[in-house]
């Protein structure tokens, strides 16, 4: 390799998965240089390739949802339980580094292509493998979405809401990428193993345990025997500096001022309130604290004097640690993101900006590869079986009989 390669180029992946987790984390690996191959069944398909066509997405011709995980790749269709398409499968196996599935352990069972049943094939594979809550237990085969099984199972969606409002549904994948995270981590550290070893192994994570880590500064508290934190009320909060105010255009602003000796007079010279610091009832932080359901109205009541970007100017002289309440259509064009490259342009995506979301983090010295705009269901069967030796009279037949 040299410096001009892609970090991850001749590894080759083979995606047996749906949705976001699974395919999210191929996308990591495609975005470093991996030959991603995503198994798909014949005709349609991944699901998620039509989701964005139904509530409570936003109605488009792109399939903006299903692109966004599966850029660079490559698509077969295969009916792997078919004896040819079992044959097909079983060959890219042998040449694979990797594997990734979210298909439930029952159904990986009756398919015949759990670990156990590849890893024979192949004695150097990473098998990725997915599940909503787990691969034991007795709901190791239920289905489950990050909504469900992140997100609601977890707690979090019991957590993260005011006490006085109804729970709230999670944002479109939003378990679903941090997980995709966890499992490219798991599979990389399979692949060190293997440099070690000379061996492949198999890697797993769940929803469910994504989830808990997500929650598990809360959920650390409750294992020490402190019980659970109550929801905030914003109106009466145990922190009135910990907390979110709304400005005089309707917008929202975070306040999060954690080291409150060193910057309590800053606050109160951004807010114009130098009254405040001989008021006794705020002069120190236990005071504060003790006192921040009289504190919170005051603050409440002063941030309503003044539009939400005049706010930003002045806390932001004072170096307070704070956020706007960003809108999505502000995010796109926040110069943070742009500056960091956080957003990249898709070969072939002609839609609006022509752009995506780019994988969180970045490795000096190794470029990731231009995105390119995800396949057709099994456009590129006829390639991919080419490379494994099938004639055109062979491929050709395949396809008219429904195996490709």
């Amino acid at each position: 390799m040299n410096d001009s390669e892609p970090l991850l180029k001749g590894i080759k992946v083979l995606e047996i998965a749906t949705y976001i987790f699974g395919p999210g984390s191929a996308a990591i690996l495609s975005d470093f240089g991996a030959d991603v191959i995503k198994i798909e069944a014949p005709g349609r398909g991944d699901p998620l390739r039509y989701a964005h066509k139904a509530p409570p997405f936003m109605p488009l011709e792109f399939g903006y949802i299903w692109q966004q995980d599966n850029r660079n790749k490559r698509s077969i269709g295969l009916d792997m339980k078919s004896t040819e398409g079992r044959e097909i499968l079983l060959k890219l196996v042998r040449e694979a580094d990797i594997l990734i599935t979210n298909f439930p352990p029952d159904v990986l069972a009756r398919l015949e292509i759990c670990y156990e049943d590849l890893a024979s094939e192949n004695e150097g594979l990473i098998y990725g493998q997915i599940t909503g809550f787990g691969e034991k237990g007795p709901e190791a085969s239920a289905p489950g979405f990050d909504a469900t099984a992140y997100w609601a199972r977890s707690g979090l969606m019991d957590t993260v809401h005011t006490a006085n409002s109804e729970p709230c549904m999670s944002s479109p994948g939003m378990g679903d990428h941090p997980s995709a995270m966890t499992m490219y981590a798991a599979i990389m550290t399979g692949l060190y193993k293997r440099t070690i070893t000379g061996r492949g192994g198999k890697v797993h994570s769940s929803l469910l345990a994504n989830g808990l880590w997500t929650a598990s500064s809360s959920i650390s508290c409750v294992l020490a025997g402190g019980g659970v934190v109550p929801n905030p009320s914003p109106s009466q909060p145990t922190n009135a500096l910990l907390n979110h105010y709304q400005t005089r255009d309707g917008r929202w602003l975070l306040l999060v001022v954690l080291h409150q000796n060193k910057h309590w007079p800053g606050l109160l010279k951004a807010l114009e309130r130098e009254d405040l610091l001989t008021d006794s009832r705020f002069t120190d932080i236990k005071q504060r604290n003790d006192n921040a359901k009289l504190l919170a109205p005051i603050l409440a009541e002063t941030f309503l004097a003044h539009d939400l970007f005049e706010w930003r100017e002045r806390l932001q002289a004072e170096k307070l640690t704070f956020s706007v309440l960003a809108t999505m259509e502000e995010v796109i064009d926040d110069p943070q993101v742009l500056a960091n490259d956080m957003l990249i342009d898709v070969e072939g995506h002609n839609y609006g900006r022509g752009q995506a979301v780019n994988s969180p983090f970045w490795v000096e010295g190794s470029d990731k590869v231009p995105a390119h705009i995800g396949p057709e269901p099994g456009a590129s069967g006829p390639d991919i079986l080419r490379e494994l030796g099938y004639s055109e009279e062979n491929i050709e037949r395949l396809s008219s009989n429904g195996v490709i």
